[in-house]
């Protein structure tokens, strides 16, 4: 009875473990936006190559770039939101669920007038992983 106790205990961490380890996988997304001459990469924790954890990142590289908010929407696309080094938003950017992305971007003035608007369309596509979208 003990060596089957055990075993089952066994078995349900080692599936635990194998659920938390296929949850722990972050996306990585690779945006063509009009207006960029480069790509734009999205990644979400923990596949960052940064060591906070919690924050996406947005950026010209993958893992590397801006902390940003990241927001599922219940309609089925996500959100991030970019924040500069001193914390304050930058930008938002959509991807829709086809993977369409609208970024929509402003400058906020010391005073706190947000000046220079903008907003800019188009796809991303998923990476593999992370070292899937470096350049080769």
């Amino acid at each position: 009875m003990t060596k089957t106790l055990c075993a089952l205990l066994s078995f349900a961490a080692s599936l635990t473990l194998t659920i938390l380890a296929t949850n722990v996988s972050a996306d990585v997304l690779r945006c063509r936006i009009e207006g960029f001459s480069e790509s734009i990469f999205i990644t979400s924790p923990p596949d960052t190559n940064q060591n906070d954890g919690q924050y996406a990142r947005i950026g010209i590289s993958p893992g590397i770039g801006n902390k940003a908010f990241a927001f599922a929407d219940r309609m089925g696309a996500h959100v991030f939101v970019e924040l500069d080094a001193d914390g304050t938003p930058v930008g938002l950017l959509t991807v829709q669920k086809d993977m369409r992305v609208i970024n929509s971007r402003q400058s906020i003035d010391p005073s706190g007038i947000v000046f220079a608007p903008s907003q800019s369309a188009g796809v991303c596509t998923r990476c593999e992983s992370l070292k899937a979208c470096l350049p080769r």
